[in-house]
C-alpha cells in the first residue's frame, strides 16, 4: 500500500514576519498620510487664529502710581497698540479695602510709537492707596 505522505507544515514566525515586512498593508499607510495631513492643517489653523486674534489688540501694562494729593492719585502705565491708533483707557483708584474711590477716562492720542508711557490723574472721594488700568480700547 502506498500513501503519499506530506511533510507536516510547521509555523515559522520568522518567515511570517519577513513576508509581512515585504508586503506592507497599503490601507494603513493611507490612514497615516491622511492623519499627518490633518494634523498639519489643524496646526496651521491654530497658528493663524492665534496671530489674527492679536492683530489690532490694545494692551495696557501697569507701571506704578504716585500720590499727588490727598484726593488725587496719578497712574503710570504703558499702552501698546498699532501705530497711529488713538486709545481710551479707564483708570480706577482704590482704597485700602480695594473699594473703588475714583474712576477716570483718559484718552491717549495716536502716535507713531507702538508703546507709549502714560500718566493719568484720577480724582478720588477719599484717600486712594492704589490705582490700576481697567481696560483700554481703540477709538474710532
Amino acid at each position: 500500500m502506498s500513501t503519499d505522505a506530506q511533510e507536516p507544515h510547521y509555523w515559522d514566525p520568522e518567515r511570517e514576519e519577513a513576508a509581512a515586512e515585504a508586503a506592507p498593508d497599503r490601507g494603513s499607510r493611507r490612514w497615516w498620510v491622511a492623519g499627518g495631513l490633518f494634523v498639519a492643517f489643524a496646526s496651521a489653523l491654530v497658528v493663524w487664529f492665534a496671530i489674527a486674534s492679536t492683530q489690532g489688540a490694545v494692551k495696557a501694562t501697569d507701571i506704578g502710581y504716585e500720590h499727588t494729593g490727598e484726593r488725587e492719585i496719578t497712574m503710570i502705565f504703558d499702552v501698546t497698540r498699532e501705530p497711529g491708533t488713538a486709545v481710551s483707557c479707564t483708570v480706577t483708584a482704590m482704597d485700602g479695602d480695594y473699594g473703588r474711590v475714583g474712576t477716570a477716562q483718559h484718552e491717549v492720542p495716536a502716535s507713531e510709537e507702538r508703546t507709549t508711557r502714560v500718566r493719568a490723574a484720577v480724582r478720588t472721594t477719599t484717600q486712594a492707596v492704589t490705582a490700576t488700568v481697567k481696560q483700554c480700547s481703540a477709538l474710532e
